[in-house]
């Protein structure tokens, strides 16, 4: 027979496994962790029956000493033995081969992980795209510097389609391009409607830092075969999506898409439709004059 002190924290252990600590809706041991001046969340995306995580470094285009994590139903977190870390926010799930991008990672319907080396695939990772005219083997991968890659989703070799622009020293190397956009800070990536569309919210001038009037940020799109990108329109935008969200468009050649941005006024909704293009719309921001 177990002792009654031995019975007491068998009994414990089992109540601390069934109720993890939480105080005021915080689970301690839920927290994550580097060993650089910033901890950020990049990306959270629920698949395989977990909770799939990834934090970030402030700028580390060929890693760090982030985690990739994994939460179960039970709150039980993992840290998985791949994890590369770097600075990613990117996140898709590719419905064909059943797979959630996440990023540098590629997670398995059953939740078997694999990983593309940074020293390979270089930058710092803020969005993927369904391929234009392949979406069922590829996607598009794009870094906050313009680099441009399609990733195979098998076999998970790339193609750089545009070199991460912190590789850009003078001219460009034999064979590769820099799609050398205005603005900086890459952030949202989308494709539908013959285009990949790549946004950014930055601009490098000592200008930008005090005078909020000055041009600032893009909207841009590629048709997939220029070697430039057509400049939509020069504010500062984030996310660019539409009906599909992380999964991508059911109906690329119709569904619309849209992009969110602002500048010293007022917010921007951008929205492009098959049949009539981008069109803007503001966005008033309403001000309580009473408080």
């Amino acid at each position: 027979m177990m002792k009654p002190i031995a019975l007491f924290f068998a009994l414990s252990a089992i109540a601390c496994k069934a109720a993890p600590s939480e105080l005021s809706g915080i689970y301690p041991h839920l927290a994550m962790f580097n060993s650089q001046k910033e901890c950020g969340t990049g990306a959270v995306v629920p698949w395989a029956d977990k909770l799939w995580v990834v934090t970030y470094a402030p700028h580390q285009p060929k890693g760090s000493d982030d985690k990739l994590y994994s939460i179960s139903k039970d709150l039980t977190q993992t840290i998985h033995p791949e994890s590369i870390g770097g600075t990613p926010a990117n996140r898709m799930i590719h419905k064909e081969s059943e797979q959630l991008f996440i990023g540098p990672y590629a997670v398995g319907k059953t939740g078997e992980v694999r990983a593309i080396p940074y020293d390979k695939m270089p930058g710092r990772h803020t969005g993927n795209a369904r391929h234009l005219t392949d979406p069922t083997g590829k996607i598009y991968l794009a870094t906050m510097e313009e680099g441009i890659y399609e990733v195979d989703v098998k076999t998970l070799s790339f193609t750089e389609l545009f070199a991460d622009s912190q590789e850009q020293k003078g001219k460009p190397p034999e064979g590769r391009r820099f799609a050398n956009l205005p603005g900086y800070h890459g952030k949202g990536l989308y494709s539908g409607q013959g285009v990949l569309i790549y946004s950014n919210n930055g601009e490098k001038s000592k200008e930008a830092l005090s005078n909020p009037r000055i041009p600032s940020g893009v909207l841009a799109e590629w048709d997939g075969k220029s070697d430039t990108w057509k400049v939509v329109r020069r504010n500062q935008f984030t996310e660019v999506t539409g009906r599909g969200g992380i999964h991508g468009s059911a109906n690329p050649a119709t569904d619309p898409i849209w992009a969110t941005g602002w500048d010293n006024k007022s917010a921007i909704l951008a929205l492009r439709e098959s049949a009539t293009g981008w069109t803007f719309y503001r966005m008033p921001i309403r001000v309580n004059l009473s408080t």
